[in-house]
């Protein structure tokens, strides 16, 4: 027998079907209160009733550990982790496992889990004494406690922690420490035992459901941890509910689908949709387009920086996304055009302006992708209306707040004039990177591909493009014209002049921004920044 499982699930319009096997794995994305759990609640039930073996871990469990419990018999044991009761029969454990609340209950089961694994271990040693008596064991490779292989698994995932399996107790140790109960590891250490010790006792051919897998658990170890746990159990299959875009990214082979509401009436339904597997988008980011129920700006950057609060704020409309460099920006929005099964929302890119030119510009527009008016996100801030903003929110006076807006003009225009070379070395640097990237060779032989390589970068005129921003920058100095100076001054270290003239430390000053941010009290800032920002439009 192998585990083979389907169900229709009711949407808005016509039911999708979900299908899966043993050692495949599904992964449900949705942010809070899309009825991921209703959904999980609904699979376990609809299965459950077709005959599948189902074993579903809640999101909401306790992590309460007491390790010196008594265990009963296996079957005690496993049908009490399983089913919640010693009487329960197949098909009760919404009654007695869930308390007939499955979607909120509180699963308080580790004493059941920890019973479990006792009881099978005290089995596997009794057997294993028996043979050697009887001269039947195998001494060379005795069999494994499951408590054995959580072990070797939990090890492999902390390895600087040590689990003691004394009998009926449990133990840890830190490399160069004392050993200390069961009941004092860590939430994390706790969590991962308790999800190791779920699969490793599910009956065989079971699907395991999984609500929030990446919960109390540390990013860096949580791929590693269900790639242990997925080929410990390739007899089961795994279905995972989870908001995380990173946790989801991490099942490579997994179907994955996304949630974005849920409804009771007039009859029971999800909106749902698989997200379609892309080269060319990053699996978190197609996620996140598919799941959301707003347009998506990508954005530059890793998320979590100043100028994420920023976009959110000023763009609230969409859903912000960092994807990393320009290039990725603009990439992904192009590939985003390109996939017609992925525009139920619009997408579009914001760009710093790095200097770019009219024509580039303009350019980037028609693809959906829009430029700062600055060089660099951070060069926002000195701007003038917003400057003034700040230093209003920071208790300034009008005459206060324009000597320190005519000191940051004059400090940039003598750094920008002293440092004009280096800048414009860096702007014709990023115009020749572009130009060398959009260079495609369709030579079929190895002469004609190094003369058509060699006729393609002579087209590259590195002197104009040096000359041409070198023009531009030197005019903007001699005309006093700071916007034009800042579009080109590509220097993140001028919000620190920012800071030093409001009397603040750059890192006080950012965290300071963040709040008046997010605060609905203050709309000054927010007012100011939209004015420079671009109107971003979506497509779909």
């Amino acid at each position: 027998m192998t585990l083979k499982a389907s169900t229709p699930v009711p949407t808005f319009t016509d039911p999708i079907s979900l299908d899966i096997g043993a050692g495949e794995s599904i992964v449900l994305i949705g942010a809070n209160g899309a009825g991921k759990t209703r959904l999980g609640v609904f699979l376990d039930n609809n299965l459950t009733r077709s005959g599948t073996q189902v074993h579903r871990v809640a999101a909401h469990r306790s992590l309460s550990l007491n390790p010196k419990v008594t265990p009963p018999s296996f079957e005690i044991a496993t049908k009490r982790l399983r089913l919640g009761n010693d009487n329960a029969r197949e098909g009760q454990k919404n009654t007695f496992r869930f308390g007939s609340k499955p979607e909120t209950v509180l699963l308080n089961d580790f004493d059941h889990l920890l019973g479990a694994l006792y009881a099978e271990n005290n089995d596997v040693s009794i057997r294993f004494r028996q043979s050697f008596i009887d001269g039947k064991a195998n001494t060379d490779a005795p069999t494994l406690a499951k408590i054995d292989t959580l072990q070797a698994i939990w090890e492999r995932v902390l390895p600087h922690r040590k689990l003691v399996v004394l009998g009926n107790n449990l133990k840890a140790k830190a490399a160069g420490a004392d050993e200390y109960s069961a009941s004092d590891m860590s939430d994390g250490e706790r969590v991962i035992f308790y999800l190791i010790g779920q699969a490793l006792l599910a009956q065989q051919h079971t699907l395991l459901i999984f609500d929030e897998p990446e919960l109390h658990i540390n990013k860096s170890i949580l791929a590693k941890l269900w790639d242990e746990i997925e080929a410990a159990r390739p007899d089961c299959a795994f279905l995972y509910i989870t908001h995380d875009v990173e946790f989801a990214r991490s099942r490579h082979a997994a179907k994955k689908y996304a949630l974005r509401s849920y409804r009771k009436t007039p009859s029971e339904g999800w909106d749902i949709e698989t997200i379609p597997d892309s080269e060319s988008i990053p699996d978190d980011v197609v996620a996140t387009i598919i799941g959301s129920r707003q347009p998506v700006l990508l954005v530059e950057g890793d998320g979590g920086s100043l100028d994420y609060s920023l976009y959110r704020r000023v763009y609230s409309t969409f859903t912000v996304l960092p994807v990393g460099s320009s290039e990725q920006v603009i990439h992904t929005v192009k590939s985003f055009a390109a996939r017609k099964d992925l525009h139920r929302v619009g997408c579009v890119g914001l760009v710093d302006a790095d200097g770019r030119t009219d024509e580039e510009r303009a350019k980037l527009n028609t693809m959906g992708v829009f430029c700062l008016p600055v060089s660099e996100v951070e060069n926002l801030l000195l701007l003038p209306d917003v400057f003034s903003a700040l230093a209003e929110a920071l208790s300034f006076s009008a005459d206060e707040t324009a000597q320190k807006m005519a000191n940051l003009r004059s400090h940039v225009f003598t750094q920008a004039n002293e440092q004009i070379e280096s800048i414009c070395i860096r702007q014709a640097k990023r115009q020749i990177d572009t130009a060398m990237k959009k260079i495609g060779l369709e030579s079929k032989d190895a002469a004609s591909l190094s003369a058509e390589f060699k006729s393609a970068v002579n087209g590259i005129d590195t002197m104009t493009a040096f000359d041409t921003a070198k023009s531009e920058l030197t005019k903007a100095i001699e005309d006093k014209d700071y916007e034009a100076v800042l579009y080109h001054y590509d220097n993140k270290g001028l919000l620190a002049e920012v800071a030093k003239e409001l009397g603040y430390q750059k890192k006080t000053l950012e965290e300071f921004i963040g709040r008046a941010l997010r605060s609905d009290e203050d709309h000054h800032i927010h007012s100011a920044l939209t004015k420079y920002l671009p109107a971003v439009t979506a497509t779909q």
